[in-house]
């Protein structure tokens, strides 16, 4: 262990001698700006001279940001997406849809779960107004809906209204 100490102080000294010897000398000297140059005194009688006159800059061209940012276009690599060969010709069968009544979200985003508790699962989210179907009673804390995405899950009854808010 006092060789590893020895031998890392050798080192460093090693670096100083280098650093000092050959070194380009204080770098932060400069990088300071130069003061600007004092004026000669003046004489007691003579008036003061006027302060110079900021010299006018011509304003640029003030450039809309539409004229400057390019039209984004979304690639996506590879072929255009084909069906399967075991699906070609046949179009998906519509969801059946159950003959509940529709209710709408009130809140601003609802969660939808899985089971009729927070701590199921969040199968997704609801903004207001959003229309649903209900599957089961509409009266209990509870409410299970279906959304237009066929997704089904359960709403807490407090966040759903008949009417359209």
């Amino acid at each position: 262990m006092i060789k590893l100490g020895a031998l890392l102080l050798a080192t460093l000294a090693g670096l100083f001698v280098i650093l000092s010897v050959w070194g380009d000398g204080n770098l932060r000297a400069d990088r300071r700006p130069v003061p600007p140059p004092q004026p000669a005194a003046l004489d007691a009688g003579a008036a003061s001279p006027a302060a110079p006159e900021p010299q006018a800059t011509p304003a640029a061209a003030v450039v809309q940001a539409e004229s400057q940012t390019p039209e984004q276009v979304q690639r996506f690599p590879g072929p255009m997406l084909q069906p399967s060969p075991e699906y070609v010709g046949e179009t998906p069968e519509p969801v059946a849809v159950a003959d509940g009544p529709v209710l709408y979200v009130t809140g601003d985003r609802v969660n939808v779960r899985a089971g009729p508790s927070t701590g199921d699962r969040v199968v997704t989210s609801l903004e207001r107004g959003t229309g649903v179907q209900a599957l089961g009673p509409q009266d209990g804390e509870w409410v299970n809906v279906r959304d237009a995405d066929g997704r089904t899950g359960y709403v807490a009854g407090r966040f759903l209204s008949a009417t359209a808010p």
